[in-house]
């Protein structure tokens, strides 16, 4: 995912951005705070977030119904190209659903504790071999992946010397043509089981590929994923609220995540 859009040593700018980041969130809060009722003592708020326009949406929009009716929040759902998602969160349009952090985003954004962890699994064309035990095994090598995913800093680091990257915008059969027809070697894939026949399940029902692929069986890594907020924003004091919510709703949560949505 993409990295602050400022100069880190540009602090007038840095300011800048903060103000109108706080002014623009202080205004919508007031009008949410003005137009929402009470419920159980809470006032209740519209809060427009984005997801991946590529994530499982029946999964998304169910996790965020459990949470929201625990947090007394009514969200106006988004999705976005991600690259998109984090350029409007970080400008504190909205919320963001499903963000890992990262070092260069604790610099702009504020977070939820976790909601579960994603893995990112590796696919590979069966005629294709691939032995993975650590980054170095993909020197050489031509990886297809999702535009403004970040998959940490050892990984950015090697791109474009150790290995090569093709960006891909849209749904996981995008990346999937572009696997079998040679643009790249490896196509990254994040999703919330662990199991690394689970996701090969999915490729299945949802590309019709799954006999000429080969999911790893190892991912290349687990990230825990948050709600974010742009640091300074009014909606930071929901924070609490989401933390609260996802405690209260745990086992809900967890049956969710084992589910096939």
């Amino acid at each position: 995912m993409p990295a602050p859009s400022f100069p880190n040593n540009d602090e007038t700018r840095l300011r800048r951005l903060l103000l109108q980041r706080l002014l623009h969130g202080a205004a919508v809060f007031a009008a949410l705070s003005l137009s929402s009722g009470r419920a159980r003592g809470q006032v209740r708020f519209r809060v427009p977030i984005a997801i991946n326009e590529a994530s499982r949406r029946p999964f998304v929009k169910q996790m965020l119904t459990l949470i929201g009716e625990a947090a007394q929040i009514d969200w106006q759902i988004q999705p976005l190209p991600w690259a998109r998602a984090m350029l409007s969160a970080e400008r504190g349009e909205l919320m963001a659903f499903g963000v890992s952090r990262t070092p260069a985003r604790e610099q702009v954004f504020e977070f939820s504790d976790p909601i579960f962890v994603n893995h990112v699994w590796m696919v590979v064309r069966r005629d294709q071999a691939l032995e993975y035990r650590s980054l170095a095994d993909l020197k050489g090598r031509t990886l297809c992946v999702s535009r403004g995913i970040s998959y940490g800093a050892s990984f950015e680091a090697a791109r474009g010397h150790l290995f090569k990257v093709e960006l891909a915008d849209g749904d996981l059969n995008t990346r999937v043509r572009m696997l079998m027809a040679g643009r790249c070697d490896v196509m990254l894939s994040s999703h919330r089981s662990a199991q690394p026949w689970l996701f090969s399940r999915l490729l299945r029902e949802q590309t019709g590929h799954s006999a000429a692929l080969s999911v790893l069986p190892a991912p290349l890594q687990s990230d825990p994923i948050h709600f974010a907020v742009a640091r300074g924003h009014p909606w930071l004091r929901l924070l609490p609220r989401l933390n609260s919510a996802m405690r209260q709703q745990s086992k809900a949560i967890q049956a969710l995540i084992h589910s096939e949505l």
